[in-house]
């Protein structure tokens, strides 16, 4: 009996230790800006410019395997951490026939991972998959840019190079509707709720370097501590 409750001591012991070093490497932990967008609304190239200009690293699909190969997780693994969803089915059937493929719950795991430990490495523009639900709310500056659907569609034939307006719309609601899946499936929440961001930009009257601007001016007012590190970039 003296040794089952010595053992219930220190699990209690391990457990308050562990939570103390996690708090403080939530406390060391720069705070970074993630980026939610509607297809079309210029999220994409936002992100770009906030990274260009704060001297910071953009999440891409070539950090993810650098990062991939840091971790020890397989390529093929960190391959497909995109923005889709996937239905149940395809899930079961993919399990048992393709000795390759990522289950539901361990793709998901691996994108959390690799998140969180890209974000605590400090310094960090992530555009979608979902950061804004997986990083601290007290450790990023949580942006949303939308657009209405008829600028998105002139955007996305404009700059997408899509052979109609037709093609071009076809591919928003496509995307658009991808993405909603995978933050619905994933995270159980509705994208376009304003409640899960900080800042929610429309660019149908602003440009993009402007909403790029307001969202640095957002994050240093949300983080004033950081002013100082990044004062020789606007003084």
């Amino acid at each position: 009996m003296r040794q089952f409750v010595d053992r219930l001591v220190n699990k209690a012991i391990q457990k308050s230790q562990l939570k103390r070093v996690n708090k403080l490497k939530i406390k060391l932990w720069s705070p970074d800006i993630t980026i939610s967008r509607d297809p079309g609304s210029g999220g994409r190239i936002v992100a770009q410019k906030i990274a260009k200009k704060l001297g910071w690293q953009l999440f891409d699909k070539s950090l993810v395997l650098k990062l991939s190969q840091k971790l020890g997780i397989p390529a093929e693994e960190v391959a497909n951490v995109d923005e889709h969803s996937r239905s149940w089915f395809s899930d079961i059937f993919q399990s048992i026939f393709n000795a390759d493929y990522v289950s539901d719950i361990r793709y998901i795991a691996q994108l959390k991972k690799l998140l969180n430990h890209a974000a605590k490495e400090g310094d960090l523009v992530i555009l979608g998959h979902g950061a804004n639900f997986i990083l601290p709310p007290e450790k990023c500056l949580r942006v949303r840019i939308t657009a209405s659907f008829t600028n998105r569609v002139n955007n996305t034939f404009k700059f997408e190079k899509k052979e109609s307006k037709a093609d071009a719309s076809s591919w928003v609601e496509q995307t658009e509707r991808k993405y909603n899946q995978f933050i619905r499936q994933y995270f159980g929440s509705n994208p376009h709720n304003p409640w899960h961001y900080d800042l929610v930009i429309s660019t149908d009257h602003l440009t993009l370097d402007q909403a790029k601007d307001l969202i640095i001016m957002a994050y240093l007012a949300k983080f004033p501590s950081e002013k100082k590190k990044l004062s020789s970039i606007f003084y």
